[in-house]
């Protein structure tokens, strides 16, 4: 059975630590190309699946996450040789910290009251060493178990990676080098995932129990209300903007309002929709027809609400008027609130009852090695405390468990659809 569990999430319990936020130098492609990644059309889409919030860029990081600018350079960002601990006899030097450590003070000036900065890089210096050595003591496991992965292992996950990104492979290296970061470091990065995979599944096979229907209805009866679905609808739109650099705001309005009026006329004459969308829609949607994907109520601006859903499956709106400019609306589903029911929520509910398991087995590993490990400090205050209190993630949870970006970061499928709410 294969590892599945959010390793990101069990290690950042785990070792408390403290994440690297970062934004790109520069995008390789907007995240708006996806079927559902749709933004404000006044906003920059954010990259797919930036890393973004307060994780540690940790080897065995999520598969869908680009490290953290600075993160996989640690061995070059400095040599220093000077030991600040061993594991079983294996060195962590001051240089490997240093490397992680300098960019995260970087990025965190001005953010942290000056007072407080000493207390805050010794408290990020002990989570960096304990991050490295478990890395450290991983490492050993996978070669005491003559654990490998093969170039085509490697090729493969990271085709598969590339292709979930909606990229090709010379536009990913490029995303890559915007967050600075190289695309061999980021093979290094997921040759370890892999590989961790593979001593975890000797762990699962072990002690993986398989849930029972009993369980998975008991869980589903205790937790009915995570089954409530919201009132959806799924609509396509063309998106005609006000021109911002008019010398007469008053002319530019009356031009976009005319321009789109003219474009109803021709869907009105049997002129497709989704050609138009493509044509003449401002919005990030319109590569894919104006489709704006299934959307819970209350998602958008007042106005463009209010039209959408007074429209019936297949019926086109009139010239629609919001802040962002005039809107063309076509209606395709209208789904009523509702309870997803056992037998359509069961598989979900084994599928993830096994993740809180998984998620336990390595959070229990991880304790394990680490106790039974040889770790010196050259300096005992480097030495990170244990405050793991277990992981939160259960049934039906798991991705809003993971540690989650602002919405200035999001991926563009998880931020708000456009039209976008103030």
């Amino acid at each position: 059975m294969k590892i599945i569990v959010n390793i990101s999430l069990v290690l950042v319990v785990l070792l408390s630590s403290t994440v690297f936020a970062a934004k790109p130098k520069k995008s390789a492609k907007s995240a708006a190309g996806s079927k559902k990644a749709v933004v404000e059309p006044n906003k920059p889409a954010a990259e797919p699946n930036a890393p973004v919030g307060e994780t540690l860029a940790i080897s065995v990081s999520e598969p869908n996450t680009v490290p953290a600018p600075g993160a996989t350079k640690a061995k070059d960002a400095n040599q220093s040789g000077a030991v600040a601990a061993t594991v079983n006899g294996a060195v962590i030097t001051e240089g490997q910290i240093e490397a992680i450590l300098n960019p995260h003070m970087e990025q965190k000036a001005g953010r942290i009251p000056e007072n407080m900065v000493p207390q805050y890089r010794q408290q990020m210096r002990k989570r960096i060493i304990d991050q490295l050595a478990v890395e450290e003591i991983l490492a050993q496991k996978e070669k005491q178990n003559n654990i490998d992965v093969n170039q085509s292992e490697l090729d493969q996950q990271i085709n598969k990676l590339v292709a979930q990104q909606n990229l090709t492979l010379d536009e990913f290296k490029a995303l890559l080098k915007a967050y600075g970061t190289s695309f061999s470091d980021y093979q290094q990065n997921i040759r370890k995932r892999l590989m961790f995979e593979k001593l975890m599944d000797m762990e699962f096979a072990q002690k993986l129990q398989k849930s029972t229907d009993e369980q998975a209805k008991a869980y589903y009866d205790e937790n009915i209300q995570q089954f409530n679905e919201p009132e959806k609808i799924h609509a396509k739109h063309i998106l005609i903007r006000t021109a911002e650099d008019s010398n007469d705001p008053n002319q530019a309005n009356a031009r976009a309002k005319a321009k789109a009026q003219g474009l109803l006329e021709k869907i009105k004459a049997g002129e497709s929709f989704e050609e138009l969308a493509k044509q003449y829609s401002a919005c990030p949607s319109a590569k894919d027809g104006g489709d704006l994907g299934m959307q819970p109520k209350d998602t958008f601006v007042p106005e463009f609400e209010k039209a959408v859903f007074a429209l019936k499956p297949g019926q086109v709106s009139d010239v629609v008027q919001t802040s962002f400019g005039y809107h063309i609306i076509k209606l395709i589903e209208h789904k009523d609130a509702n309870t997803v029911s056992f037998s359509q929520a069961k598989d979900k509910i084994l599928e993830d009852l096994a993740d809180k398991q998984k998620e336990q087995i390595v959070v229990e590993y991880i304790q394990k090695i680490k106790a039974e490990a040889d770790i010196k400090y050259v300096n005992e205050a480097d030495k990170l405390e244990p405050q793991i209190s277990g992981t939160k993630s259960g049934p039906m949870r798991r991705q809003t468990e993971k540690v989650q970006p602002s919405d200035e970061n999001k991926p563009a499928s998880e931020k708000a659809v456009e039209p976008n709410k103030d």
